[in-house]
């Protein structure tokens, strides 16, 4: 179903063949959304653009960063335990560890760009 509440300002036309425009309907039918929104899905996922979020989302996305901040947090305080002594030193913990911190400041930061407002990201030339 395509974002309530989401505007799309622009208006693309283009032309395909008969089996092009088949496809086109069956991926419709079948993920039960507009033509439209299957060919922005395509192009989302080629350009890799951040899917539209409708401002009812937007807590939604800000609960998830204060959770993978806090999820940050009790890592953080883990690694310092085992760099420490406090606690004993595991190579493979502390190498999943170091590798799930580094996986969440991406993440945080692709979350609080997605919950920027669209016309933020485009005069910020995301």
């Amino acid at each position: 179903m395509p974002r309530q509440g989401v505007s799309y300002g622009e208006v693309v036309r283009f032309r395909v063949s008969a089996d092009e425009k088949a496809a086109l309907v069956a991926i419709s039918a079948r993920e039960g959304v507009p033509e439209s929104e299957v060919i922005r899905r395509l192009l989302r996922a080629e350009t890799g653009l951040f899917l539209p979020v409708a401002d009812v989302d937007r807590p939604a996305i800000e609960g998830l960063r204060e959770q993978l901040r806090k999820i940050g947090g009790n890592l953080n305080q883990a690694v310092r335990a085992m760099n420490a002594g406090r606690v004993g030193y595991e190579p493979a913990l502390a190498k999943s560890l170091a590798a799930l911190l580094g996986m969440m400041q991406p993440m945080n930061k692709r979350l609080a760009e997605m919950a920027r407002p669209a016309r933020m990201r485009r005069n910020s030339g995301q």
